[in-house]
């Protein structure tokens, strides 16, 4: 039997039609398996990706395969390993996206457990706990991972009152209960959550820690001052202009008042650059052992292996200068004299919540409406950007919608006048976080605000106070508000006889180090006086005290300040606008 293309073979007059319909067909069909995907092909290979811990690239390998095709029956499976991806390459708004896509796409998926697992996951380092507790409810069969889940994330609830509000809200859940349980154990028993601790040992029948401590009074505190004072690079008394001895100068100012007042403090000076090797010599030196506090280093990595001898020989440790939580991490006897960033956006975030939603930003504006959106700025500063998150995070648990959150660069600063020109979205906007110290964006929303017309706020560091360009009566006129941990009123009595006797001895100006480590000596020597060895617990459980010349301290909520103040300006002065009540 002849084929048919046997039969249209003699058909001469017809072979050019011939040769073009065949070649048509074929390139039809070339087409058409082209377009036939290689899912699995593409699925193996984003899998290969994975496992080479690549997983920025791995998330743009697996994208692809999620496509919802009836003939792909990899889709879930790229959906979840592109959300383990993102997960571990810290992306977590794009895992949380994806996986809400899969459990809603495919909620029979044979392990969508492990979906919902991986969500709680991605809720807890988004710090949206509660999403995450319900996440877990719908994990089966994992009992003991989530067990495991629940230890390792519950420690990391950050600060201790959203710990204590979760469990109160999750009260039948037992690891949640131990986290906060075990977190008040590092608290002294005068501690304000002292019944809570006891209540939570009794409920749970958790063992209860020893915490008794015998305090004493003493005729004389030893305290070690370990700072980058670089003796060993001088031969001459060169070091002495660096900002290591303006504290010095402070502490040892601070030590000779609270002589006078009653209180004998010797000082032991340590000098410690970056070598671990020399301060490990110096945590070895038989005296250190007695001391009643230290305060430094300042090098992160030196920082570590001071506040575990502190730890190891419970003798409190006082970084004077650093803004980093993760220092006073499972840390029982270190504290932070400066506010960390996570605190910072906290308080800045409250007094917000307090100021800035029911406000004009127009005579033609309606103050009863609420305004709850923001605009976020922030440089490509780690620091910058770090605090701008922690500020977002905290916004969205008061109920703030973050509308702009803009990191600023050289190649994108003209977005931001464009972002003001939108006066209808102004006139919702409760007000403006900066977490830029840059001359050029300060001078561009300043700008951009005068051209508006409108009265929207600016929260922002004090780094803007240093622009010159910027004059104090456009910080008046556009309510600029200044977050500022260590200004001092230079212009009281109370500072000008400070100075002066202290230019007497020093024959030099005080500066913000000087001031902080005069500060610092000030407020130990005063708890000192009153407590004895027991300074260090008074000074955790006491409310807001007043600084000398700065604004005031509040460690009773975390073992850092707490008290964030932000100023504003009136009559070109700069004005406390967060005084705390000192009744």
């Amino acid at each position: 039997m002849t084929s048919a293309l046997n039969r249209l073979q003699p058909l001469n007059g017809n072979n050019m039609k011939l040769k073009t319909l065949l070649l048509f067909v074929a390139l039809i069909q070339s087409v058409v398996s082209m377009a036939q995907q290689d899912w699995k092909g593409d699925y193996t290979r984003a899998k290969q990706v994975y496992q080479l811990q690549k997983y920025e690239i791995a998330m743009e390998y697996f994208l692809p395969v999620t496509s919802p095709d009836a003939a792909n029956p990899y889709a879930s499976y790229a959906q979840y390993y592109y959300s383990l991806s993102a997960y571990k390459a810290g992306k977590y708004n794009e895992a949380r996206q994806m996986l809400l896509q899969l459990i809603n796409r495919d909620p029979n998926w044979k392990q969508i457990s492990e979906a919902h697992y991986l969500l709680a996951g991605v809720y807890f380092e988004l710090k949206q706990y509660r999403f995450g507790m319900t996440s877990l409810t719908f994990v089966q069969g994992m009992e003991s991972s989530v067990t495991t889940f629940r230890q390792s994330y519950y420690a990391k609830i950050a600060p201790l009152d959203t710990l204590i509000k979760l469990q109160r809200v999750y009260s039948s859940d037992k690891e949640l209960a131990k986290a906060l349980f075990n977190q008040l154990a590092a608290y002294p028993v005068n501690s304000k959550n002292n019944m809570l601790y006891e209540y939570l040992a009794q409920e749970f029948k958790f063992t209860k820690l020893n915490r008794t401590v015998t305090y004493v009074t003493k005729t004389e505190y030893h305290v070690a001052v370990i700072l980058p004072f670089n003796l060993s690079e001088s031969n001459s008394e060169n070091y002495k202009s660096g900002y290591a001895y303006e504290m010095y100068q402070g502490i040892l100012t601070a030590v000779d008042s609270l002589k006078e007042d009653g209180v004998t403090i010797k000082i032991h000076t340590y000098d410690a650059d970056r070598d671990v090797m020399k301060i490990q010599a110096i945590l070895n030196y038989p005296e250190m052992k007695g001391m009643d506090l230290i305060i430094g280093p300042l090098f992160p990595s030196l920082i570590p292996y001071v506040t575990n001898f502190g730890e190891l020989n419970n003798i409190p440790v006082i970084n004077p200068i650093s803004f980093n939580s993760n220092i006073i991490e499972n840390k029982t006897q270190t504290l932070l004299f400066q506010p960390t960033l996570e605190s910072i956006a906290g308080q800045v975030s409250s007094f917000a919540k307090e100021k800035f939603v029911y406000r004009k930003n127009s005579s033609k504006d309606n103050d009863l409406k609420p305004k709850n959106n923001v605009l976020i700025f922030y440089s490509t500063e780690l620091k910058d950007s770090l605090l701008a998150v922690y500020y977002r995070d905290s916004l969205q648990v008061k109920g703030f919608k973050v509308s702009k959150f803009v990191k600023v660069t050289k190649e994108n600063i003209g977005t931001v006048g464009k972002i003001f020109s939108d006066s209808i979205s102004l006139l919702t906007t409760s007000h403006v976080f900066v977490a830029s110290g840059e001359p050029v964006l300060a001078s561009n929303i300043v700008s951009a605000l005068e051209i508006s017309r409108q009265n929207v706020p600016v929260i922002t560091k004090s780094d803007w106070l240093d622009i010159n360009n910027q004059t104090y009566e456009q910080f008046e006129r556009r309510n600029i508000y200044i977050i500022y941990p260590d200004y001092f009123a230079f212009y009281t009595d109370a500072y000008r006889s400070f100075k002066a006797a202290y230019i007497k001895k020093y024959n030099v100006y005080p500066s913000k180090y000087t001031i902080i480590g005069y500060e610092l000596m000030s407020l130990v020597g005063d708890k000192m006086r009153t407590a004895g060895t027991g300074y260090f617990n008074l000074m955790r459980t006491s409310p807001v005290s007043k600084g000398h010349f700065t604004a005031g301290y509040d460690f009773s909520k975390k073992p850092c300040n707490n008290y964030v103040p932000i100023y504003y300006f009136s009559d070109l002065k700069l004005t406390l606008a967060n005084p705390f009540d000192e009744k």
